[in-house]
């Protein structure tokens, strides 16, 4: 469906586009009972495609329980948060979303408004208000002189001055934004965090050290909740006061314990929570909590606790994830069930409307992020690019153990995705029936010779000779990115001299460049 209904060309092409025309595409049996597809190019794109954002957030589930995990060993504590707006059907997810996470900043005309440096400037949203509140980050202390009538100068200091962040050890967070649509209320767009709190910082959270660990005061996590709860309010409603939440609450015998519905906290300080972490990062998918953990997860809803696994909420009533319009209008277009008997709610129409404003609304934002410097905090390299994401998309080709299948050409697969039978082709390899593959082909219009059974060790050096192929593939993007850049940055260097600098001060450039050429495997050729 999501090949049919994408405005995305990376969405449509998704599981049907050849990777490596050479190597072809392997369609097998794993060791664990299910088909593999290796050879397919994937969008990596983790809010709009089922498949690849299960791929990536079980990939970025794994970095935030391990961080997590090494925290609580060493001593810290965690807070587990979720930050929302107030919503209903009349709001377009693009505000919405444009109100928690900030977008760019346009003129009158409606261009980007570009910085110094010419890159794009953006109005924050409330997440960006609430990492450079004064309160919270407290402030440094700063000098100031001026010069008086007399022609002499004054100097006056002002002391730097602790934020909140120093008084619960702030190290750092992983936020984790999530989109869901409800018949009642409309779009849901929301965030859930998990802060690592607890530690003596020596410098800032990204760019300092930790060298310590503490259990912060109560006194000092009641002022933060306290402040966020009220910030958080305040900014949503300079962004838009209808979006405003709740800051206390009169239901009786509510989960928010009157303190109203922007803002849930938990705070996390056994490190005898192996069952709590993974029941956090969505790894024990649809298991309950384990019961030593149970007491802790009671003042948090299910969805406070989701911090990467958006990709694994299921239906509940009359509230939905994207992913599940999709399901949706398989169930409709595809399956022929009648409304009424497919999950979920609204005409096909509507979803492919609701759908189609969320790739709108989403599309360039980040849905996993983590806080510089928190990685260096608990041991873990890596980043949250796109490249890394792709990582994570096509590791389980990579890595699937092969017992048995064929291997099509760029024209077979063609083939098998122009008639629409990719699934058809898959029962065909689940039942080891490989032999009959070439003839499945054959009957939709292809050749049965451009379809090759192959054993499991010859499926085993095809897939090793594709991913090495990919590497190769991926570097020379890496380092054609890199030497674009540099010579971008020479460039703007040389228009930057006056007309009548030095001839040396062009040529020391010319030589940094080429030095730091030298150190992608560059020849500075035409020197």
């Amino acid at each position: 469906m999501l090949n049919r209904v994408s405005d995305h060309d990376a969405c449509k092409g998704c599981g049907r586009r050849v990777l490596d025309p050479e190597t072809g595409v392997i369609y097998a049996r794993s060791s664990r009972g299910y088909v593999v597809t290796i050879g397919l190019v994937r969008c990596g794109k983790i809010w709009f495609c089922p498949e690849c954002s299960a791929s990536i957030r079980r990939g970025r589930t794994e970095e935030i329980k391990t961080a997590a995990l090494r925290w609580l060993a060493a001593g810290g504590t965690l807070a587990v948060a979720v930050l929302t707006a107030r919503h209903n059907v009349t709001h377009e997810l693009a505000r919405i979303s444009a109100a928690l996470w900030g977008e760019p900043m346009l003129d009158d005309d409606g261009d980007p408004v570009l910085d110094r440096g010419g890159k794009p400037r953006r109005n924050p949203g409330a997440y960006q208000r609430m990492l450079t509140d004064p309160t919270w980050y407290g402030r440094n202390e700063s000098v100031s002189f001026w010069q008086r009538k007399d022609g002499s100068f004054g100097m006056s200091v002002r002391e730097g001055e602790e934020g909140i962040r120093h008084r619960i050890g702030y190290a750092g967070m992983v936020r984790a934004s999530e989109v869901t649509r409800s018949l009642e209320n409309g779009w849901h767009p929301h965030m859930n965090l998990l802060i690592f709190i607890g530690g003596t910082v020596d410098g800032t959270p990204a760019n300092g050290t930790v060298t310590g660990y503490f259990a912060p005061p109560k006194s000092a996590l009641d002022e933060w909740e306290g402040w966020l709860r009220e910030m958080w309010a305040d900014a949503l409603t300079k962004a838009d006061p209808k979006f405003r939440p709740s800051t206390e609450c009169a239901t009786s015998d509510c989960k928010c314990e009157g303190k109203g519905h922007g803002l849930k906290l938990q705070i996390v300080t056994s490190a005898d929570d192996e069952a709590l972490i993974k029941y956090l990062t969505k790894t024990q998918d649809g298991n309950a909590p384990a019961d030593s953990v149970a007491a802790d997860l009671e003042a948090a809803t299910g969805v406070a606790m989701e911090t990467a696994r958006a990709d694994s909420k299921s239906y509940k009533g009359h509230s939905v994830t994207p992913f599940q319009l999709l399901y949706r209008l398989y169930d409709i277009e595809v399956q022929g069930l009648p409304p009424k008997r497919a999950e979920g709610y609204g005409t096909a129409a509507q979803c492919r409307i609701w759908w189609a404003e969320y790739e709108t609304a989403m599309a360039g934002r980040r849905a996993i992020e983590w806080t510089r410097g928190l990685r260096g905090h608990v041991g873990l390299t890596g980043d949250d690019s796109e490249e890394t994401d792709q990582k994570y998309v096509y590791e389980p080709d990579q890595n699937a153990t092969l017992t048995g299948g064929v291997i099509l050409t760029p024209n077979a697969v063609a083939t098998v995705v122009n008639a629409d039978v990719e699934l058809d082709l898959q029962d065909v390899i689940k039942a080891e029936l490989y032999d009959a593959a070439g003839d499945f082909v054959s009957h939709h219009g292809g050749r049965a010779s451009h379809v090759r059974v192959a054993t499991a060790e010859e499926l085993a050096a095809v897939q090793e000779n594709l991913f090495a192929r990919l590497a190769t593939k991926q570097t020379a993007k890496r380092v054609e990115r890199l030497v674009l850049k540099l010579r971008a940055e020479r460039d703007d260097a040389l228009q930057a001299l006056p007309a009548d600098a030095p001839a040396k001060a062009a040529a020391d450039l010319q030589q940094r460049f080429f030095k730091k050429l030298a150190a992608v495997g560059e020849t500075p050729a035409g020197k």
